[in-house]
């Protein structure tokens, strides 16, 4: 988990070094937009009542710094708040995305653990390299695809170009009966 968190800090660091966001509202997007966005994922998705409740209050609490009168985004044009609004949405998405690969891996490892009980770290690994390269979506993508947001060469041309082929086996000689 701190692993995923550490990467989640450095891709916001990366997507807002690329947007080249001053540090004034990088700090703003760190404090308020990011978590607010968040929080009114999480709202979305929570069941009870009481708590989407909560949480969405204190999204709202956190968005509200774009809607103040004399607030840091006061001087803002609506474009450039918008643009920030947009980059603090796709930022809070990028912890959800990084988590929900592993979710939905270790749901999948449970459920082949029922069968099989005891697997080795070779098929574990070969079993995570053929779900995240080769099992395709819906929409044709795989895990690894929807996760680093760009296409990947096909694992079978990847493997053919790394393998050597099979020996051929040896010719035994019959004896004569």
């Amino acid at each position: 988990m701190v692993a995923t968190i550490a990467f989640f800090f450095r891709m916001i660091d990366l997507y807002m070094d690329n947007m080249q966001i001053l540090d004034r509202d990088r700090q703003l997007m760190h404090d308020y937009l990011i978590p607010g966005f968040y929080l009114r994922q999480v709202a979305r998705k929570e069941k009870d009542a009481e708590r989407k409740s909560r949480i969405s209050e204190m999204s709202q609490e956190l968005l509200s710094i774009l809607t103040q009168q004399d607030g840091p985004f006061s001087e803002y044009t609506e474009n450039d708040i918008k643009i920030l609004e947009k980059a603090a949405e796709e930022c809070a998405q990028i912890f959800q995305r990084s988590s929900s690969c592993v979710e939905g891996r270790n749901a999948q490892l449970s459920l082949r653990h029922h069968g099989i009980h005891k697997l080795s770290d070779r098929s574990l690994k070969a079993q995570m390299i053929v779900h995240n390269y080769y099992r395709r979506n819906r929409d044709g993508t795989t895990p690894a695809e929807r996760f680093f947001e760009t296409k990947h060469i096909d694992l079978f041309e990847w493997l053919l170009e790394k393998m050597d082929y099979p020996a051929r086996p040896q010719h035994r000689l019959r004896k004569a009966a």
